[in-house]
């Protein structure tokens, strides 16, 4: 069965038996060799975005302990939100990806320096800059070009995540070149609580109050990534 996408609702619907991906969960499966043969730049372009969102998880698992380990744990807490989001992303490619038979083996991705706290979360906004500025502005128009509606889909979900990852690494790296113990002991004093879409991978402080922004699911969607919890 061919897999479908809704416009209104704008979920991935996917059908069939199920098969394990990196390891990290189950997907549904469906061979469609000849629909892959009409998609090729698109899976190529979501095959780097993939790639791009692996990294980011790792990235942020590694901050996070990192953090923990430094004794910043609203920055910890932080980095466990957005590897959060990043999983989701990469779940999605890997599960599209898979309806057009393209099982996708570990990705090769960029190893991320680890450096002083200060030092990862300056790295960390940049990386998500560009990511907002150069990855997706890359990928979106080569899928959109081919006009897969899930594929679409999911590089829309990553890219206006991204922006909200941003905005959120803004607030404290505005201040952090020349202030960041200042920053980031606050942070320690009073933590956000962070919610994360299991749809899209929206990273938000409050639950919308009906819908959410980016995949336009129902707020029940989204999930409290609790305090004490790190990869």
């Amino acid at each position: 069965m061919t897999p479908v996408f809704d416009p209104k609702r704008r979920r991935l619907l996917l059908t069939a038996g199920t098969v394990s991906v990196l390891g990290l969960f189950e997907i549904p499966f469906v061979r469609q060799a000849a629909a892959a043969d009409k998609y090729v730049d698109s899976i190529a372009a979501l095959k780097k975005g993939l790639a791009a969102e692996i990294t980011a998880h790792r990235r942020y698992v590694k901050f996070g302990r990192h953090a923990k380990q430094e004794g910043y744990k609203g920055l910890a807490y932080l980095y466990t939100a957005l590897a959060n989001s990043e999983l989701i992303h990469g779940q999605n490619y890997t599960r599209v990806l898979a309806t057009l038979g393209e099982l996708v083996d570990e990705p090769e991705v960029v190893p991320t320096p680890l450096g002083t706290a200060k030092e990862n979360l300056i790295y960390a906004a940049d990386r998500e800059l560009n990511s907002i500025e150069k990855i997706y502005p890359g990928i979106l128009p080569v899928v959109e070009a081919e006009g897969h509606a899930d594929i679409i889909a999911v590089v829309q979900y990553s890219w206006a995540s991204h922006k909200q990852h941003l905005d959120i690494i803004e607030k404290i790296r505005k201040w952090s070149p020349s202030f960041f113990e200042t920053v980031a002991r606050k942070i320690d004093e009073k933590t956000d609580r962070y919610f994360v879409c299991q749809i899209c991978g929206s990273t938000v402080t409050e639950i919308p109050k009906d819908i959410c922004p980016v995949c336009m699911e129902p707020h029940t969607k989204y999930r409290l990534i609790p305090h004490d919890r790190f990869f």
